[in-house]
């Protein structure tokens, strides 16, 4: 077995090399579309206590279909939302080493020789869509640390820091990231004016993430228009190497979190990753509302 610092080393030189390289899709949405319930606060980490060998079969999936990046079903496992549904903070340390174990039995099963990245999910602590609820700096600094240091015993390659929408906390988990001596990728979620959704600059993002020497930078959970906008503006701010994986089919749900429309929007999102690709993006995957049709669908565009 490859050790993760061997792994980042060859990831580190794929992207020094302009490499493509293939993330998966949604997970939370792919957990509703296969019949599942995904209610609020847990969203996403509620069948991690339920049924959790569907979450492995969609991290299988996803490699099947060509996936070199598999994302921890992690998005929702901190102490804070665990708390909400009266539920320990051991709890929820346990449920993170789960998720981060169901991706290593996935890598396993599917293809043992093949190389694939754990990428350690690290949400914002409140709603990805209002900065307002955004916690205190007290509160960040404690609370995401022991976010990132359950994905570390989980073994993950690297965090990914995702659908980040204030300088303030995405400067906590970057502190935090530093303090544990685990590499670090940068997402986050904008507006049409292409900002922060705090309505912060992309600008002063972009300046902060270069202070900590990111593996890649991109924009997450957005139409597949705004992304193709933020690559390119992204690609004037820095050297950093991108990353894109925008919305497919449906939109956000105040219940289960997500509603699928069925768009097909497949053919949509193809044309948006050439485009991406063309801009200079290297890693691509796919938010809420894709699927391992998707990303098969890519590869097979890639090869």
């Amino acid at each position: 077995m490859i050790s993760e610092y061997i792994k980042i080393n060859i990831l580190e030189k794929r992207l020094k090399n302009k490499e493509k390289i293939l993330m998966n899709g949604a997970t939370g949405t792919e957990i509703l579309n296969r019949g599942y319930k995904t209610t609020l606060p847990l969203w996403s980490a509620e069948i991690l206590l339920t049924n959790p060998d569907v979450v492995q079969q969609i991290h299988s999936d996803y490699i099947d279909a060509g996936a070199e990046i598999i994302i921890t079903n992690t998005f929702r496992t901190t102490e804070r939302t665990f708390a909400k549904k009266s539920l320990t903070a051991k709890k929820a340390r346990e449920t993170t080493l789960l998720a981060c174990q169901l991706v290593k039995n996935a890598i396993k099963n599917s293809n043992p020789d093949q190389i694939v990245y754990i990428a350690g999910n690290v949400a914002p602590l409140e709603d990805c869509y209002s900065p307002a609820l955004t916690p205190s700096k007290k509160e960040l600094d404690s609370e995401i640390y022991v976010y990132m240091e359950n994905l570390k015993q989980g073994n993950v390659d690297f965090i990914l820091i995702e659908t980040q929408i204030t300088l303030k906390e995405i400067r906590a988990a970057f502190e935090a990231s530093k303090r544990l001596h685990i590499p670090v990728a940068l997402t986050f979620c904008i507006n049409d004016k292409l900002q922060l959704l705090s309505g912060e600059s992309l600008e002063d993002a972009v300046r902060l993430a270069e202070k900590y020497n990111p593996l890649f930078i991109g924009a997450n959970c957005i139409s597949t228009a705004l992304e193709t906008k933020a690559v390119k503006k992204l690609k004037q701010l820095t050297q950093i190497p991108l990353s894109a994986h925008a919305q497919g089919d449906g939109k956000p749900e105040d219940d289960q979190g997500w509603e699928f429309t069925q768009e097909k929007s497949i053919d949509t999102y193809l044309k948006a990753v050439k485009q991406w690709i063309q801009d200079g993006t290297q890693i691509i995957g796919g938010c809420c509302g894709t699927t391992p049709k998707y990303i098969k669908s890519i590869k097979a565009m890639l090869t």
